[in-house]
């Protein structure tokens, strides 16, 4: 039975990640509301550098419902995965069941981008790699949105064959036809949504274009930058990163990964003072590992326990 200081936490918990969603909201809207109106010139795409740092923290909010963390109601929690996802510009089914496999995945041979094993071509990894670090992460999501619902059975379970070296064929076997049905609700819905707000305020759309193009790039980079060269486990190959305090609440403490891993149902609030910082990285420093080229894995694996400064 919980505790009335459980309860007040998690009320406490349940109201800041709602008003963190209408901030997030309110400053998405704004931006490419200004973006689309001001003659600001190419000065005004400056604001694109604090409106990726708020995307991210719009993905960590995701995050946060796929754990069912962001609200104890179930409906209001589904609420926010589904607009924060509307937002980040997805279908929220389809980035929840991808996300969960990932707990699963993680740094066995399905998730290990950073390096080729024997039987695999060096080139056409390193290919694929520059591919989903520079943008196709989040490419992939928003056009498998689009177009899973409508895709043959036969397609994605001639996909889901190759799950042993890639994470999201993988995803496909915990796909059911009610999640398939879910995730075109989601889309048509998501698709009105940004219509209506787009039109109402007047969004050009090269505008959106490119403010998404720089969400992608910031996104994808950033997707495996808590997992490159740690050692192949489930749970422990994961870092924590130092950043800065507007970096780290922008994004939610999202850069506490390890502390995730290891113990998934925590809230974000609680991330921080639950993370030894003496056993973390700097944020910049594994951002810039993300563009070196995979390697061919090494047969002595001590070469990836981890190492702190």
């Amino acid at each position: 039975m919980r505790s009335s200081s459980d309860i007040s936490q998690t009320r406490r918990f349940d109201v800041s990640n709602l008003c963190v969603l209408a901030l997030q909201t309110l400053f998405w809207g704004a931006t490419l509301t200004w973006l689309s109106h001001t003659d600001a010139g190419w000065l005004k795409w400056l604001v694109l550098v604090p409106f990726c740092l708020v995307m991210q923290g719009v993905f960590s909010m995701m995050h946060e419902s796929f754990h069912g963390l962001a609200h104890s109601r179930k409906s209001l929690n589904y609420f926010v995965m589904w607009w924060a996802s509307t937002l980040f510009g997805a279908s929220a089914t389809l980035i929840h069941i991808n996300h969960l496999g990932h707990h699963v995945r993680n740094r066995t041979r399905a998730e290990l981008a950073d390096f080729a094993v024997a039987d695999e071509s060096l080139w056409r990894k390193r290919i694929e790699y520059y591919f989903a670090v520079l943008g196709g992460i989040w490419l992939a999501a928003f056009v498998g949105s689009l177009l899973l619902p409508v895709l043959p059975a036969r397609i994605t379970d001639k996909w889901s064959q190759t799950a042993e070296v890639n994470t999201y064929a993988a995803a496909f076997k915990d796909f059911s036809s009610a999640d398939f049905k879910r995730i075109r609700r989601e889309v048509i819905a998501g698709v009105a949504a940004w219509l209506s707000i787009g039109l109402l305020l007047g969004w050009t759309w090269h505008v959106v274009l490119i403010a998404y193009l720089a969400f992608a790039f910031s996104w994808s980079s950033l997707q495996w930058v808590y997992h490159m060269r740690t050692p192949l486990d489930v749970v422990e190959g994961a870092y924590n990163m130092r950043a800065p305090h507007l970096v780290r609440w922008a994004f939610l403490n999202f850069n506490y990964n390890l502390t995730h891993h290891r113990h998934s149902a925590m809230h974000w609030q609680q991330m921080h003072e639950a993370s030894n910082l003496k056993e973390t990285r700097p944020l910049w420093y594994g951002w810039l590992q993300v563009f070196l080229p995979p390697q061919r894995l090494p047969d002595d694996l001590t070469q990836l326990d981890k190492t702190y400064f």
